[in-house]
């Protein structure tokens, strides 16, 4: 009985990491990325540690200022090239006629992504 029990035990941990190390190798839909962000500028906010990466970017039109953090767990990211890139909203809360919590994830063409919220939208 304490065999089969180990045995089950066994191949449901191993199952779990299979599926993890699946998820993690799998890379984004391109085509759920339907907005493109135009960043013109980018720069590190030293305030809180770790820092916080400030992209300036016009979205459909618009300006904004998004801000994202710059550590993956393992290691800092680098500061995003200006440029086009593709992107999707990820949050889009409007709790009254006039304000709002937004967020949107960048694709980048290794199939990495990043998330980034307005901290700041003008005309």
């Amino acid at each position: 009985m304490k065999t089969l029990a180990s045995t089950l035990l066994l191949s449901i941990l191993t199952l779990g990491c299979i599926s993890r190390a699946l998820a993690a190798d799998s890379k984004p839909d391109p085509s759920q990325y339907t907005l493109t962000v135009h960043v013109s500028a980018s720069a590190y906010e030293t305030v809180n540690v770790p820092a916080v990466e400030v992209l300036t970017a016009t979205i459909d039109g618009k300006h904004y200022q998004l801000a994202g953090s710059t550590f993956n767990g393992r290691h800092f990211d680098g500061l995003l090239d200006p440029g086009d890139y593709r992107a999707r909203s990820s949050k889009d809360q409007h709790a009254t006629g006039y304000e709002s919590a937004q967020e949107f994830e960048l694709l980048f063409p290794d199939g990495a992504t990043r998330n980034f919220r307005v901290i700041a939208k003008s005309e």
